[in-house]
Formats: structure tokens, sequence, C-alpha cells
């Protein structure tokens, strides 16, 4: 056998009479080597392993090729040659997973390309926080986690008395957007247009008070005008987005949030308005007027920094100044080349002060006379309007040079100008680094769609397919993420991450028993994989073979036994198997590695509670309540604080006893997927289902069986697992009346939201399982009976804000609810509004209405403080529910109410829907 690769001997010959000659194979790579294909070589050389089976002479002559290719890149690298340090490690990246000084190199060349991703998964490979890598890593990551969404850009100009009621209302959208989104940072940058009273110092004494708040103020020497004033702001602005805000008037706390959240969603557009509150005169001004103001005036616009710098800002010829017309003329040209949206939503106040554009036009904007400046000839007012058709005509220009050209200019410019330029053909790099820019800027569709032509122009690419399956895991595409993965495992047969990955997705999508047999795959390429341990400890644990998965993980913490992930899951699998003292130390071992970490958390409170008889009562509450803290929105640390609290208050339910053999279905999982709302659908349907078939459901301890007096056995003997998308299509076709195999002796789980047509015909049945228990019936008749005496109709709406405003789990206005009321409220018998919500701020906008809430009807039940909200809403006439599985649930369990309202978030309103015939989330 070859241990190296020196020889003069032609093997070519040897390699024809037998493919499968180590040696010929050994002695053709140093031939390919020798002729610059190391990539080509290092194949060879993976294939004559698999022969000979000697890992140390493979690791020597990996190394014989590997260490000058790393040398040589470094020294092209260093020498500013990236892109021959690329093409030196990119095929050597197609054929060896990177480690090591690989690992390192790679690493380096991604952050020098900019493809940070990547070079912070290379990075954790090495593990090393001392390195020149790992400085520069944690550099671009601190940058990245320091970015801002963009600039409110405040000109100022003599509002000393107003500047910092503006700066406030600032400080106030901020805090309401940080609200939604925590990470989220906007920088103010205030411009002193050479104020000569205390403008100035007021906006430098609001910065400095507010010293947590970015804030920047510039102060000119001379005025130059708003337009000029609001350019100088936004040439210092930071992040993508720009938003204006004249120091007189105000925004609304959504503003920022609203704006940013619509640009985000809808990449095409170059810019977003708002609606306006017009002060006094916002009840009168003509919709004529009311379209024209805020289509073009500049507070409530949010625009993309690049298409602002693409126009050339605000103009700032001097008939535009100081502040005649230049917010007019900017729009026109926003408009003649960017797309935008206009959302109803009014998120500013126009401010009226006297002598200012509204107070001057006030009389003809609510259908008086036109104001004198509008009735007299004005040659001014010809040349701004020349002025303007002029850069129009200019920026048409300046698009068709570009088409002429075939320049793609700023990736961040061109993606907003519809139809500038015909698509060219690029090459397979060129689309997978647009990819990943794309990915970068928090554009994984787009990735998407540049990843599938990447695949179609080079089949065989194996970054482009593991990009793909990247973007489409980051979409949460399931089948072509798997797809992409798989094709990058059959590319790269000896990869064990790419098997890895495949097994990741089969786990994440429920399909244990095919990932099972592609992670035990993974570790007979590679044993010692504490990952590939953890994930089929995890998959084993999901088929009942607890046992067995008690031991893979063990020998994964024997391999790494500060592996976060591997003590947080090797705790939960000891909790399972009833060692509660081995599950605290790994959980706590867990938690001071990672103290955030809710999964640890979680059973850390598990095995505390299962403790409990050794310890004081409320020993697992803390971190019940700090897992909630952690993550609102994760059900496990929900389910298990409330049954905590209602066990000390009810004592526990006895379950009746499990069905035989043939007769049983069990949901393990349940009461760890969806919180209470959600809770009571799947268990309602699972029930119906159990019902049809004869069969007696298994669930764990939750909220209802106090709640509602339910005894349903507790999970018994493990059942085989059936897919989650499987088991929900199965269950949801049987209840319709379709004829499909009956899951007897099975383990389903489902959140079962789409739509509810399907239980229609048993809504009475479903609404049986949920009677409040015996020693609860007063307390919900009480309910009732205040809500009652307070009017005649009840009107109960819901507005979820704690845990929402992500996903699918997305927020409505206000307003649109304020609206709704102001149509249905004056037909309404003596009508009293009850509003349901985990935000009590949100009453000050209903205060006309005097609603009640929670507190006015009854002392909340601990541990359950959500049922007199719940009740309420299953008692109203009339039901507004947000887009929550909690209202639509008690919507479906109100029998009193004829009508029915939600949200719509492309009408942005609330419309009406039957509960038993709608899907439970839009």
């Amino acid at each position: 056998m070859t241990t190296g690769l020196a020889t003069d001997m032609d093997p070519r010959p040897a390699l024809l009479a037998d493919p499968a000659d180590a040696v010929a194979l050994q002695r053709t790579a140093l031939l390919v080597a020798k002729a610059g294909n190391r990539a080509a070589a290092l194949r060879l050389l993976l294939r004559a392993a698999l022969l000979h089976r000697n890992q140390a002479v493979l690791d020597r002559q990996i190394d014989d090729i590997l260490l000058p290719a790393l040398n040589d890149a470094l020294t092209r690298l260093h020498a500013g040659a990236t892109d021959d340090a690329a093409a030196i490690l990119d095929p050597l990246a197609q054929v060896l997973e990177p480690g090591g000084g690989f690992a390192r190199v790679l690493a380096t060349l991604r952050l020098v390309q900019g493809c940070d991703e990547e070079a912070a998964r290379l990075g954790a490979i090495l593990n090393r926080e001392d390195s020149g890598l790992a400085v520069a890593l944690a550099a671009v990551e601190t940058r990245r986690a320091d970015a801002f969404v963009g600039t409110v850009v405040l000109p100022v100009f003599n509002m000393a008395s107003t500047i910092e009621r503006a700066l406030d209302s600032v400080l106030a959208a901020a805090d309401y957007q940080r609200s939604r989104d925590p990470a989220a940072r906007i920088h103010i940058c205030v411009v002193d247009d050479a104020s000569t009273d205390d403008s100035l110092a007021r906006a430098l004494g609001w910065a400095r008070a507010h010293a947590g708040q970015s804030v920047a103020v510039i102060a000119a020497n001379r005025n130059l005008g708003a337009g000029p004033a609001r350019n100088l702001g936004a040439a210092s602005a930071r992040g993508r987005y720009l938003w204006f805000l004249d120091s007189d008037d105000v925004f609304l706390p959504p503003h920022l949030f609203l704006t940013a959240r619509v640009l985000d969603a809808a990449p095409d557009a170059g810019f977003v308005r708002t609606g306006m509150l017009f002060d006094r005169i916002d009840a009168t001004i003509t919709p004529d007027w009311r379209d024209a103001a805020e289509n073009s005036y500049p507070c409530n616009l949010c625009v993309r920094r690049d298409c602002h710098d693409f126009i050339g800002g605000f103009p700032e010829e001097a008939p535009f100044l100081p502040a005649l017309a230049e917010d007019v003329a900017y729009s026109r040209a926003l408009n003649s080349l960017f797309g935008g949206v206009k959302i109803a939503e009014k998120t500013v106040h126009y401010m009226m002060r006297e002598n200012n554009a509204l107070a001057r036009q006030s009389a003809e904007m609510t259908g008086g006379p036109p104001s004198p400046e509008r009735t007299r000839p004005n040659p001014r007012f010809l040349g701004m309007e020349i002025l303007t058709l002029r850069r129009i005509e200019a920026l048409k220009a300046k698009k068709v040079a570009m088409e002429r050209d075939g320049r793609r200019g700023n990736e961040g410019v061109l993606p907003f100008l519809p139809h500038v330029m015909p698509p060219r053909a690029p090459s397979l790099a060129a689309l997978i680094g647009k990819s990943k820019d794309c990915m970068q800027r928090g554009e994984p569709l787009r990735a998407f769609d540049l990843l599938h032509r990447a695949v179609a122009l080079e089949p065989g690419a194996i970054t482009a397919w593991f990009e793909l399956g990247v973007a489409a895991h980051r979409l949460q595409r399931h089948v072509p993420a798997l797809r992409a993965f798989r094709m990058v495992a059959n590319l790269q047969p000896l990869a064990p991450a790419a098997r890895f990955n495949v097994g990741s997705l089969l786990v994440e999508g429920g399909r244990y028993a095919e990932a099972s047999g592609v992670l035990r795959d993974t570790l007979a390429f590679q044993p010692a994989y504490p990952n590939a341990l953890r994930l089929l400890g995890w998959a084993l644990q999901r088929l009942g073979r607890k046992v067995e998965a008690y031991g893979i993980l063990a020998r994964g913490l024997r391999l790494e036994p500060d592996n976060v992930s591997l003590n947080a899951l090797f705790a939960e699998v000891a909790l399972e198997t009833g060692r509660s003292g081995e599950a605290v130390r790994h959980a706590q071992r867990s938690l001071a590695l990672a103290p955030d970490l809710f999964d640890a958390q979680v059973v850390l409170a598990g095995a505390l509670e299962t403790q409990s008889a050794h310890r004081a009562p409320d020993v697992a509450l803390p971190w019940w309540e700090r897992a909630i803290r952690c993550n609102p929105g994760r059900a496990d640390a929900f389910t298990g604080r409330t049954v905590n609290l209602l066990t000390r208050t009810f004592g526990s339910p006895a379950p009746r006893p499990a069905g035989p053999a043939g007769h049983r279905l069990a949901s393990t999982l349940f009461g760890r997927h969806g919180r209470f709302g959600n809770q009571l659908l799947q268990y309602g349907v699972l029930r119906l289902y159990a019902g049809l078939h004869g069969l007696t459901l298994e669930v764990p301890a939750w909220p209802g069986r106090y709640l509602y007096g339910l005894d349903d056995p507790l999970p018994g003997a493990p059942l085989p697992l059936v897919p989650e998308a499987d088991g929900e299509e199965a269950v949801v076709a049987a209840l319709a009346g379709r004829n499909v195999p009956v899951l007897a002796d099975r383990d389903v789980t489902g959140y079962f939201c789409g739509g509810t047509g399907f239980l229609s015909a048993r809504r009475d049945a479903f609404r049986g399982f949920f009677t409040p228990a015996p020693y609860l019936r007063a307390y919900a008749d009480g309910i009732a009976t205040r809500l009652r005496a307070s009017g005649g109709t009840v009107v109960a709406l819901h507005l979820r804000r704690g845990d929402f405003g992500w996903g699918r789990f997305w927020i409505a206005p206000e307003a649109w609810y304020l609206r709704w009321l102001e149509g249905i409220w004056p037909g309404l018998d003596r009508p009293v509004l009850y509003v349901a919500t985990d935000d009590p701020a949100l009453l000050t906008a209903f205060a006309p209405y005097r609603p009640l809430c929670a507190r006015d009807l009854a002392e909340p039940i601990r541990g359950a403080e959500f049922f007199t909200d719940f009740h309420a809403l299953c008692v109203a006439d009339q039901v507004a529910i947000s887009n929550s599985s909690f209202s639509f649930t008690a919507s479906m369990l109100n029998r009193t109410a004829k009508k029915f309202h939600r949200p719509d978030h492309d009408r942005q309103v609330l419309v009406p829907y039957d509960p038993w015939n709608s899907p439970v989330l839009l």
C-alpha cells in the first residue's frame, strides 16, 4: 500500500486493468495533483481509501495536497488576489469537509468576500477564541448586531417650543418598534437649519438626556431650507430606511414599526406611505385633499435610502427654498421610478399651528374657497414645475443609459427599478454570489429563485445545492430544502456533514424513523460526531426508544461534555426514563453554559416538579416562570406553570383507566405545541376522532384537565409516533367523512389550524367537552352575570400583543377595531365593550367606549389568569378576534353571538367569518 505520493511509474495501465486497484488510484492522484487539479486528486484518494481503509494513510496524503494549496491561497489572499485564492479553495471545499487549517483559511477567505454567515459557520468548527479570525468574526457580528433599521431625519428652524415633543414622539415610536422587535435600532439625525432661537440647545439637551438612543445633531451655519436640511441629514443616515419628521409634527407609536415591516415584506417597493391625522380638521378634510397631502407630505413616508440617493434627494434649486413644494417635487421624482405601498393606518399627526401650511389652507382643505396664494398667478410655481419636469426627464435618461450600457450598478438600488434593463444570463458563481448577498440582506425568497437558476445551469454544483437548501430552510419550505440537501449528500457521498443535514431536516419534519437511518449512516462515516449523536438521540426519543436514546446521548456527552444542546436533551431523556437526579444535573450544566436556553429551563422545571415531594412545593415554579420570560410564545413552560399552580389550587384530577390494546390513541406532545386556545382545539379534534373510532385518548397533564374537569388517561406505554403532517391529515380526513386507515395504537400530534368546516357537523359534541368544572361553574357564571349587568349588548374584542408580532402571528392595529366599533355601536341596544388583552395600555385607545377588562369581572385564577378573558369571549353577543387561536377557539365555543369579525391583513379592516367554516389563522 502506498503511504505517500512519490512514484515515477505510470499508473494508468494498472488502473485500466483493475479500476479497484487502490495503489493505482493513489498514483493517478499524484499525476493529477502535479497537473494542478488538486480537487480531482483528492477525489481519487478518497476512492482509494474506500478500498484500503487506512485513515492514517489517507490523512497524510490529503495533507500532501492540502497544505501547499492552503499556503498558496493565503499568499494570494494577503496580496489582495481574492479571486485567485477562491479559485484554489472553492474546488477543494466541494470535495473535503473543512476542518482544522482548511476551515481557518476558508473562513478567512469567506470573511474577506463578505460571506459572513459561512465564515461564522466555519469559524465555529475551529472553536478558538484567541485567533485573529475569531477577533474579526466577533467584530463583524457585533457590527451586524448594532446595525440600524434606519434613520429619522428632523430638520428644525426656530422650533424651540416643539422640537422636544417631536423627538419624544420618535422615541415612543422607536420603543414601540423595539417592543415588537427587540433587535431593531433607530438612529435620529436632527439638522438645525441655523435657528435663531433655542432650537439647537434644546435638541442637544434632549440628545444628552437620552443617551440610550442614538442621536446626531448637525448645526448648519446658514439657513439652507427644508429640502437641503433633509438631504444633509439623509447623507449622515444609518440603516436601510429613511423617515422624515418636521419638528412641529409627531409620529404616532406604530409608525416606524408598520412602515419598516411593510417594506421588509415588499422587496420590490421603494417606499411606503401611511395615513395621517390632520389635527382638528381630520374629520372634515375632503377626500381629494387627504389623498393629495398623504401622497406628497414627507413625514408619512418611509423610503429606502438607496432610492432617496438615486433620485438625488429633495430639490435644492432656489425656487423651492426655503420650504415651498419641495416635498411635492420629491414625491413626483420617487413615483417616476419606484413602486410604492400605501397603508390606511394613521401613523403621523400633522399639527396645526399659526401660519403653517395646514393652518393657511385649512379652509380650502375642508371644502372652502381656495387660499389667496393659490388664486394668484405666480411665476415661481411655474418655474418649480419646469424644474420638476426637467428632473424627472433626467432620471428617465439615467434609466435609459443604464439599459444601454448594461450596467447592473448598485444591488441596493436596482432591485427597486422595475424593468431597468433586460436580465443577462449570469454565471454560476455570479448567481451563487448574489444569492448570498440576498441572504445577508434578509431576502431569502430572492436567494431561493437565484439558486434555482444556478442548479438548473449546473446540476452538479454542490455549493449551489447547499445554498438552495439553506434558503429553502429559511423560508420554511421543507420539501425543496430536503431535496437540495439530499442532492448535496449524493454529490458528496463521503462527507458526513452532508448526510447530517439531511438527517437534521428529517428530524425537523417529524420523520424520525427515516432520520435515524440517515444519522446512523452519518456516524458510520464519522463515529465521533456529537451533533449527529444528539439528533439521533432526539429521533429515538420521539420514536419512544428512550433507553436507546439515553445511551446514544451519553456517548455524545463523552465526546463533548460541554455541548449545551446535548446536555439539555440528555436531561430531557433522563427525566423521561425516571432519572430525575441526572436530569437536574445536566439541565443545570446546560444552563451554566447558556443561562437563557429555554429547553434546559423547561427540563429543569419538570425535573424539580417530579422531586417536589421531597422539596418545597414551589421549587419548580420559578423555573417555569423564567422559561416563560425567555420565550413567551412557547407552550411547554406555559403548560408547566399553569398545571403547577392549578394543581395547588384544585388538586390533581384522577385519570380514568387507559383503553385496551388496539383501542388507544396517544398525543404525548400535547401541551408542548400551542398554548391554551390551540390546546382546546387540538383536544377537541382528537377526542372527536377517538370517539368516532372507539379509541381512548391519552394526554399529559394540561390546563383543560383542571378547568373543564377532564379525566383522560395519562400516556401509557410508548406507541409508534405518526409524523405530524400525516397524522393531522388522517384525523381531518376521517372527521370529514372520508375512508382512511384508523390510527389505532398510534401517537398523534397536530395543530389543526386549517379550515374548521370538517368540524361543523360535530360542533355540539366539541363544545360539550368544555363545560367549566363543577368547582369553577359559579366563577364562570359570575363573569357572564357581571358582563350582562353592565349593559344590553356585550361586544368583546381580543387584542393579543405580548408574544405576537412575527411570522404568521401578525398584529392588527387598534385602529381597525375602532373603525369597526364606529360602524356598529350606534345601532346596538345599550352596548357594553369588553377588551380581552395581554397589554392593558391598549385600553386607553378605547376610552370613549368605557371598556371593561378582566380585572373588572373577577379575581384571576392563579395560573389561569387568561380564563376570564377567554370565558368573556365565549359569552359575548358580538366578537372581534385577533389572528389568534385563543380567540378563534373561544368563538367556536360561543353559543350566544350571531356575528363574528376578524382582521383581514390585505384589506386592513375587520371582516365577518364563520367559526365553524374558516381557517383558524390567516
